[in-house]
């Protein structure tokens, strides 16, 4: 799961495709509101890693499906075997779209080597030390 945050900035994230042969386009299909946005942003090769840098319009506190396609209609990239595929030059190749991870969008700094985890409740409970919490058991 890939953990980005809620803000207009610019940010980065590595994944592995299971084929380099992809479209550079990005959805984001909210678990939520089962919404899908697209995104087109800048995606680099960095040794066997895609480096997706861009700017993500999330909501805090949501979980994103993240998928991207195959697209069939690069030239030499394709995977068809042009001789055995009954389409023709002029028609749109497919499209195949495939989920890679998870997206999670919070502002909270999450760092699990300083022992910072996320919190659902990160701010919501104030405590008042105003009393003893005395009792008696009969």
């Amino acid at each position: 799961m890939k953990v980005l945050k809620p803000t207009t900035d610019e940010q980065t994230f590595y994944f592995i495709p299971r084929d380099y042969n992809i479209s550079n386009t990005i959805n984001f299909r909210d678990d939520q509101t089962n919404e899908v946005a697209i995104y087109t942003p800048i995606m680099v090769k960095e040794n066997d890693f895609i480096k997706v840098t861009g700017v993500f319009n999330l909501i805090e506190g949501h979980f994103y499906d993240l998928s991207l396609g195959s697209n069939y209609d690069v030239w030499n990239e394709n995977d068809d075997v042009w001789d055995l595929s009954p389409d023709t030059w002029a028609l749109p190749k497919r499209v195949d779209y495939f989920s890679i991870d998870k997206i999670f969008c919070t502002a909270q700094e999450i760092n699990q080597n300083a022992h910072l985890e996320y919190s659902i409740n990160k701010n919501e409970f104030k405590t008042q030390n105003t009393h003893s919490n005395d009792y008696i058991v009969l």
